[in-house]
């Protein structure tokens, strides 16, 4: 700011006198000092928020990897507990139906084939054809009934084997649930209290940055205004020389153009707002300017001579009057 800038912006301070503009400028002060203490804890606080939510977004990444990984266990878990179930349903069924265990079967069926395939010696107690048609039919059920049980079997052995692999998901349901609980426990001990470890929480403390983000803008917006006027105030000051009396350079400049006096304050004042070369700028601007010949026509030489008035004297004369 040149010193012919500070001094025409000095026009609503001149209204005031050296307490007053003490005042002001200690308002100024007060302002800037309050406005810089509270960006220094809004940059504070932003920079604890980056921090926080740096950390959480790593540990709400590896939560929702072991969530993926518990959702496919989950998913697994629910299908082979279909595939038992069923395994166990057959199983029951065979055993409602068939209910003697496979080594009766085969023992009934021994000596069944053994009645049909031996002829006793004693006539008497050969069997009747309807009670050997009875054996035959009871051979062939009990070879149904095996075959049946034999499927019963397998079905309770893949019920079992299904079992089996149900715990090792569940062991593994219960390991991934207590690394989720120790990311929970890790995000609380990192980021505060009260912090949980999801998207919800993230995105919280991302719209508490956003808010700071503006609020400093807003800030910094203010301290330059503040600044500004805080520096024409104190350019003031030293140009008048903190005086307590007003002192109005428009007058003091009339007063200079019309020749008036100047007490000592006064011209302290223009020379340190740089006024007074703005004067001696001014006296030589000429008023009236010089027209110049135009380009129309001959340009008209005066002739420079010497007039004289009554005749020449010579020498003579001169020294004959002297």
């Amino acid at each position: 700011m040149t010193k012919r800038t500070e001094s025409s912006s000095f026009q609503d301070l001149e209204e005031l006198d050296g307490n007053q503009i003490q005042d002001l400028r200690s308002e100024l002060e007060r302002s800037l000092g309050s406005l810089e203490g509270e960006r220094r804890d809004l940059r504070s606080e932003r920079m604890d928020l980056v921090n926080r939510v740096r950390i959480l977004r790593n540990i709400v990444g590896d939560i929702e990897g072991a969530d993926s990984e518990r959702r496919d266990l989950l998913r697994k878990f629910h299908e082979i507990r279909k595939s038992a179930d069923s395994s166990r349903n057959k199983r029951d069924e065979v055993n409602r139906l068939i209910p003697p265990p496979m080594d009766v079967l085969k023992e009934w069926l021994s000596e069944t084939h053994r009645r049909l395939t031996t002829i006793d010696n004693d006539l008497t107690a050969v069997p009747t054809l309807p009670r050997e048609l009875e054996a035959f039919r009871r051979f062939f059920e009990i070879q149904a009934s095996i075959v049946k049980k034999s499927e019963s079997e397998d079905a309770h052995s893949e019920y079992v084997q299904r079992g089996k692999e149900m715990r090792e998901v569940t062991s593994k349901l219960d390991q991934g649930r207590k690394e989720r609980k120790g990311l929970e426990n890790q995000a609380e001990s990192e980021t505060g209290e009260g912090n949980k470890a999801n998207r919800t929480e993230v995105r919280k403390i991302s719209r508490r940055i956003s808010k700071i983000d503006k609020r400093l803008e807003t800030i910094d917006q203010q301290r330059k205004t503040l600044r500004k006027d805080l520096s024409r105030v104190k350019s003031y000051q030293r140009v008048t020389g903190g005086r307590n009396s007003k002192v109005r350079f428009s007058e003091i400049k009339a007063k200079a153009k019309t020749g008036g006096s100047l007490s000592t304050l006064e011209l302290d004042a223009l020379l340190g707002s740089g006024s007074l070369s703005d004067l001696a700028g001014d006296k030589s601007d000429p008023s009236v300017t010089k027209s110049e010949p135009t380009s129309d026509g001959p340009k008209r030489r005066r002739k420079i001579g010497v007039s004289r008035r009554g005749p020449r004297k010579g020498n003579l004369a001169t020294n004959r009057e002297e």
